[in-house]
């Protein structure tokens, strides 16, 4: 971090402990905050604030962004819903309002704000609209409708990076691809990406002739995977219609592509098909040939040294939260979807498992060092594991996977493996919601959502998970 950021946020504590009554001194500590990404810390300042002068818009903001930031989602909801007769600009207090009442589990009147608000929006690029339509959409598959892929698209203009090759126009909605040479370009992590080209089978199905790229780390994962498609390893694009890197942009031109798609155009290919695909995402993911061969050598010793017990792999941390100089929006949520190993501890520990199961470290080395390991009936993958190649190789000999809501879950469910995601209340559309679809997702088969009914407390998750390791289905 800049010293000069740590120097500006000095300076307003400094400024403050002189004028404690003075309202722009709490605001400048709280803009310092956001400037040294410590955002979730702002919320003492903006309660005292909000104690002098209780209609402060910005504070106002603070304190809801804050508690988002915290998990704490329906008090957010209800700082939003106390305040919506404010000044605030068009749409602004609507969808952060909407937001937090979708991540806070009333979904039903989250879709109903939120689709007031992007009928109010229509066509409007301004930053809130965007961010209505991205929230219902994902509110909107939350509860399993496919409708909101539609919505979802529109992050192609505004908060997701994407690639637009201009020598090819982009995909209008036709649905015959028959002679079609389609260039998909990728967007978005590991874990979309994952579950998104699961779509390809169905453009494949439709007549066109694909070639996709992907983050590096994936790459040859997903050409095992799809040996039939070209897939080209490229950085992640961080900005709107970026221009392919030159490496990729030589390989779409020697493809010579007739349509380009995006990662999110992939699964408005069957969006309104009077049957939906069943599941909606198929499990496709298969490692290479030579990394198969490895894990299966390294299986067949460990279940000798284990003999009748079953594989269960255990990713429980997202490093990110580890990583000071991430925002804090990808440090607080990655923490709010870790487990504590204090927790993990109660699976690799407990009596009845060891008779039963020894895990499997899913984690990279490296971010294992960050996290920690856990005691108790947890082996590691001999042939290590270097890339998601490696990883899936591994998980292809395993009888079952228990992950936290990161790309490690999406990678089991696509590999079609029994998978248990240990998900917050709050979790990703992918996995459902509660109060539609329990604990399945409404978008994948052999996926068991154990979802935790207060935020930070893993206690009846982990009682969760042990009762599905030790039921009759979960690889036995």
């Amino acid at each position: 971090m800049p010293a000069s950021s740590e120097q500006r946020l000095l300076a307003a504590l400094q400024a403050h402990a002189h004028a404690p009554e003075n309202v722009d001194r709490l605001v400048e500590i709280c803009n310092a905050l956001i400037h040294v990404r410590r955002n979730e810390q702002m919320l003492p300042w903006a309660d005292k604030g909000l104690a002098l002068e209780p209609t402060h818009c910005g504070l106002l903001y603070a304190r809801a962004h804050a508690l988002r930031l915290l998990g704490r989602h329906a008090e957010a909801a209800a700082s939003w819903r106390a305040h919506r007769s404010l000044a605030w600009p068009p749409l602004y207090c609507e969808t952060r309002l909407g937001r937090d009442l979708y991540l806070s589990g009333e979904i039903a009147s989250a879709i109903e704000l939120l689709s007031e608000a992007v009928r109010t929006a229509g066509d409007s690029e301004e930053r809130d609209a965007q961010k209505a339509r991205k929230w219902l959409a994902e509110a909107l598959l939350a509860t399993g409708d496919p409708a909101g892929f539609t919505h979802w698209l529109a992050r192609n203009r505004g908060d997701s990076g994407s690639y637009r090759y201009a020598e090819a126009p982009m995909w209008n909605g036709q649905r015959d691809l028959r002679g079609e040479r389609v260039l998909v370009t990728h967007q978005m992590g590991y874990g979309d990406q994952f579950l998104l080209y699961a779509s390809l089978r169905h453009w494949l199905d439709a007549g066109a002739t694909v070639m996709f790229t992907c983050d590096p780390p994936i790459h040859g994962l997903l050409q095992a995977s799809w040996p039939d498609c070209t897939v080209v390893p490229t950085e992640r694009p961080l900005a709107v219609a970026t221009t392919l890197p030159p490496e990729a942009l030589a390989a779409a031109r020697a493809f010579a592509p007739t349509l380009q798609a995006t990662l999110l155009h992939l699964p408005l290919l069957t969006q309104h098909d009077s049957t939906p695909p069943t599941p909606f995402f198929p499990a496709y993911l298969r490692a290479p040939e030579d990394a198969r061969a490895r894990a299966a050598t390294w299986a067949q010793a460990l279940r000798a040294r284990r003999p009748g017990k079953r594989l269960a792999g255990l990713f429980w941390d997202c490093a990110q939260h580890r990583v000071a100089s991430n925002g804090s929006k990808e440090r607080c949520w990655a923490g709010l979807r870790s487990v504590p190993l204090a927790q993990i501890e109660r699976l690799t520990l407990d009596p009845a498992l060891a008779r039963e199961v020894e895990f499997v470290s899913l984690h990279h080395p490296a971010a294992e060092m960050q996290s920690g390991t856990p005691r108790g009936a947890i082996s590691h993958y001999g042939p290590g594991i270097a890339t998601f190649a490696d990883t899936a190789a591994c998980l292809e000999q395993l009888d079952a996977v228990i992950s936290v809501d990161a790309a490690l879950a999406n990678l089991g469910a696509m590999s079609g493996k029994p998978t248990a995601v240990l998900a917050n209340p709050t979790g990703e559309w992918r996995w459902g919601h509660a109060a539609t679809s329990g604990a399945r997702s409404p978008w994948m088969t052999g996926v068991t959502v154990l979802r935790q009914t207060e935020m930070g407390d893993w206690r009846d998750v982990i009682s969760q998970a042990t009762g599905w390791l030790l039921a009759p289905g979960p690889g036995a």
